[in-house]
Protein backbone atom coordinates (compact mmCIF):
# COMPACT_ATOMS: atom_id res chain seq x y z
CA UNK A 1 0.00 0.00 0.00
CA UNK A 2 2.66 2.32 0.87
CA UNK A 3 4.44 1.68 -2.18
CA UNK A 4 1.39 2.26 -4.43
CA UNK A 5 1.24 5.83 -2.36
CA UNK A 6 4.60 6.67 -3.17
CA UNK A 7 4.68 5.59 -6.50
CA UNK A 8 1.05 8.25 -7.27
CA UNK A 9 3.46 10.81 -4.72
CA UNK A 10 6.04 10.60 -7.31
CA UNK A 11 4.01 11.39 -10.26
CA UNK A 12 2.05 13.47 -9.08
CA UNK A 13 5.14 15.97 -7.83
CA UNK A 14 6.13 15.70 -10.97
CA UNK A 15 2.93 17.75 -12.01
CA UNK A 16 2.89 20.02 -9.67
CA UNK A 17 4.42 23.90 -9.58
CA UNK A 18 6.68 24.42 -6.76
CA UNK A 19 8.72 27.55 -6.09
CA UNK A 20 12.21 25.22 -6.41
CA UNK A 21 12.13 24.93 -10.76
CA UNK A 22 14.64 23.82 -13.32
CA UNK A 23 15.28 21.22 -15.59
CA UNK A 24 15.84 17.41 -14.99
CA UNK A 25 17.53 15.28 -17.90
CA UNK A 26 17.09 12.16 -15.54
CA UNK A 27 14.97 9.43 -14.31
CA UNK A 28 14.20 9.68 -10.42
CA UNK A 29 16.40 6.32 -9.67
CA UNK A 30 15.85 6.68 -5.59
CA UNK A 31 13.55 9.26 -3.60
CA UNK A 32 12.56 9.25 -0.22
CA UNK A 33 10.04 10.77 1.90
CA UNK A 34 10.09 12.16 5.44
CA UNK A 35 6.50 12.30 6.63
CA UNK A 36 5.70 15.31 9.37
CA UNK A 37 1.85 15.46 11.08
CA UNK A 38 0.09 18.63 11.20
CA UNK A 39 -3.48 18.68 12.25
CA UNK A 40 -2.18 20.31 15.80
CA UNK A 41 -0.65 22.97 13.73
CA UNK A 42 -3.29 24.58 11.06
CA UNK A 43 -2.59 27.76 9.62
CA UNK A 44 0.91 28.09 11.47
CA UNK A 45 3.67 29.44 9.08
CA UNK A 46 6.68 25.91 8.67
CA UNK A 47 9.69 24.87 7.50
CA UNK A 48 11.52 22.06 6.86
CA UNK A 49 15.29 21.75 6.31
CA UNK A 50 17.53 19.23 4.81
CA UNK A 51 21.36 19.47 4.31
CA UNK A 52 22.84 18.15 1.04
CA UNK A 53 25.80 17.78 -0.50
CA UNK A 54 26.53 16.92 -3.69
CA UNK A 55 29.39 15.29 -6.08
CA UNK A 56 27.75 14.56 -8.98
CA UNK A 57 29.46 13.20 -11.84
CA UNK A 58 28.25 15.66 -14.53
CA UNK A 59 26.43 19.17 -14.52
CA UNK A 60 23.50 17.64 -15.56
CA UNK A 61 22.95 15.38 -12.24
CA UNK A 62 21.74 16.82 -8.84
CA UNK A 63 18.78 16.55 -6.48
CA UNK A 64 15.36 18.17 -5.87
CA UNK A 65 14.08 18.49 -3.11
CA UNK A 66 9.89 19.55 -2.19
CA UNK A 67 7.27 18.92 0.05
CA UNK A 68 3.35 18.28 -0.89
CA UNK A 69 -0.06 19.01 2.25
CA UNK A 70 -2.20 15.68 2.26
CA UNK A 71 -5.68 15.98 3.90
CA UNK A 72 -7.56 12.73 5.91
CA UNK A 73 -7.43 10.66 3.44
CA UNK A 74 -4.10 8.83 2.18
CA UNK A 75 -4.31 9.94 -1.53
CA UNK A 76 -5.75 13.37 -0.60
CA UNK A 77 -3.52 15.73 -1.84
CA UNK A 78 -3.90 19.22 -1.55
CA UNK A 79 -2.32 22.07 -3.77
CA UNK A 80 0.52 23.11 -2.00
CA UNK A 81 2.46 26.58 -2.87
CA UNK A 82 5.20 26.27 -1.05
CA UNK A 83 8.76 27.66 -1.87
CA UNK A 84 11.98 26.44 -1.31
CA UNK A 85 15.09 28.14 -0.03
CA UNK A 86 18.99 27.40 -0.38
CA UNK A 87 22.12 28.54 1.88
CA UNK A 88 25.38 27.27 1.77
CA UNK A 89 26.92 25.80 4.97
CA UNK A 90 30.55 25.20 4.19
CA UNK A 91 30.33 22.43 1.57
CA UNK A 92 26.36 21.87 2.20
CA UNK A 93 23.43 23.17 1.00
CA UNK A 94 20.45 23.45 2.87
CA UNK A 95 17.42 23.41 1.81
CA UNK A 96 14.54 25.04 3.45
CA UNK A 97 10.84 24.36 2.18
CA UNK A 98 8.62 27.46 3.43
CA UNK A 99 4.81 27.43 3.32
CA UNK A 100 1.87 27.68 5.87
CA UNK A 101 -0.59 24.70 7.00
CA UNK A 102 -4.22 24.80 5.40
CA UNK A 103 -6.86 23.44 7.61
CA UNK A 104 -7.48 20.49 5.42
CA UNK A 105 -3.96 19.09 6.39
CA UNK A 106 -3.28 16.41 8.54
CA UNK A 107 0.56 15.37 7.43
CA UNK A 108 3.11 16.78 5.31
CA UNK A 109 5.03 14.77 2.77
CA UNK A 110 8.51 16.18 2.25
CA UNK A 111 10.49 14.60 -1.04
CA UNK A 112 14.09 14.78 -1.38
CA UNK A 113 15.21 12.62 -4.74
CA UNK A 114 18.69 12.22 -6.85
CA UNK A 115 18.33 12.90 -10.31
CA UNK A 116 21.42 11.33 -12.31
CA UNK A 117 25.10 10.09 -11.24
CA UNK A 118 27.59 10.78 -8.42
CA UNK A 119 27.60 10.85 -4.70
CA UNK A 120 25.06 12.65 -2.69
CA UNK A 121 24.98 13.35 1.41
CA UNK A 122 21.65 13.96 3.74
CA UNK A 123 21.54 15.06 6.73
CA UNK A 124 20.30 17.01 9.26
CA UNK A 125 16.46 16.84 8.49
CA UNK A 126 14.21 19.23 10.63
CA UNK A 127 11.39 20.94 11.29
CA UNK A 128 9.67 23.99 13.16
CA UNK A 129 6.63 26.04 13.44
CA UNK A 130 6.17 29.70 13.79
CA UNK A 131 4.05 29.16 17.15
CA UNK A 132 3.90 33.25 18.05
CA UNK A 133 5.21 35.97 15.19
CA UNK A 134 8.62 35.50 14.80
CA UNK A 135 8.77 32.56 17.23
CA UNK A 136 9.73 29.76 15.30
CA UNK A 137 9.49 25.82 17.79
CA UNK A 138 11.72 22.59 16.47
CA UNK A 139 9.29 20.16 16.30
CA UNK A 140 11.24 16.22 17.26
CA UNK A 141 11.61 14.25 14.31
CA UNK A 142 12.39 10.73 13.88
CA UNK A 143 16.22 9.60 12.58
CA UNK A 144 16.45 13.19 11.79
CA UNK A 145 20.00 13.01 11.25
CA UNK A 146 20.13 9.08 10.51
CA UNK A 147 21.85 8.26 13.96
CA UNK A 148 19.35 5.66 14.91
CA UNK A 149 20.44 1.93 15.74
CA UNK A 150 18.50 0.22 13.49
CA UNK A 151 19.18 -2.11 10.71
CA UNK A 152 16.55 -0.29 8.22
CA UNK A 153 18.40 2.66 7.42
CA UNK A 154 15.55 4.60 6.57
CA UNK A 155 13.55 4.14 9.60
CA UNK A 156 11.57 7.01 9.71
CA UNK A 157 10.70 7.50 6.23
CA UNK A 158 9.26 6.57 3.06
CA UNK A 159 11.53 4.99 0.41
CA UNK A 160 11.52 4.10 -3.40
CA UNK A 161 14.50 2.27 -4.50
CA UNK A 162 13.77 0.89 -7.91
CA UNK A 163 15.63 -2.36 -8.96
CA UNK A 164 18.66 -0.73 -10.65
CA UNK A 165 22.01 -1.77 -9.72
CA UNK A 166 23.16 1.70 -10.38
CA UNK A 167 21.72 2.91 -7.22
CA UNK A 168 23.37 2.09 -3.62
CA UNK A 169 22.29 3.20 -0.64
CA UNK A 170 24.35 3.62 3.14
CA UNK A 171 25.10 5.36 5.89
CA UNK A 172 28.87 7.07 6.03
CA UNK A 173 31.09 8.13 8.56
CA UNK A 174 33.15 9.90 6.35
CA UNK A 175 31.32 13.29 6.22
CA UNK A 176 28.69 14.45 7.67
CA UNK A 177 26.56 17.76 8.57
CA UNK A 178 26.22 16.63 12.05
CA UNK A 179 26.60 14.15 14.58
CA UNK A 180 28.58 10.39 13.16
CA UNK A 181 26.44 9.72 9.98
CA UNK A 182 25.25 11.03 7.08
CA UNK A 183 23.30 8.97 3.95
CA UNK A 184 25.01 8.62 1.32
CA UNK A 185 23.26 7.73 -2.12
CA UNK A 186 25.57 6.87 -5.06
CA UNK A 187 24.16 6.51 -8.34
CA UNK A 188 26.25 5.58 -11.66
CA UNK A 189 25.33 4.50 -15.25
CA UNK A 190 21.81 6.73 -14.97
CA UNK A 191 21.28 8.06 -19.25
CA UNK A 192 19.93 11.51 -19.58
CA UNK A 193 16.94 12.16 -21.43
CA UNK A 194 15.12 14.76 -23.06
CA UNK A 195 14.74 17.56 -19.93
CA UNK A 196 11.53 17.98 -18.37
CA UNK A 197 10.70 21.43 -16.61
CA UNK A 198 9.25 21.54 -13.16
CA UNK A 199 7.69 24.59 -13.56
CA UNK A 200 4.35 24.65 -14.95
CA UNK A 201 2.33 27.84 -15.64
CA UNK A 202 -0.61 28.49 -12.93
Amino acid sequence: MKKALLLLLAGLCATVSFAQSGWYHYAEDFYFVKEVPVSNYHGKNFRYEIAVKSDPADTLSKVRIHGIAVGKGSDEFLNSDFTVETRTEQEWTVYTIIGTIKPAAFRLWFYAAVNGNGRFYFDDVSFYVEDAPDHWKQLPLFNHSFEEKSNNIFAGYFVNKRKSAGVRTQLTDETAKSGQHSLLVTTSGAASAPAISTAQNK
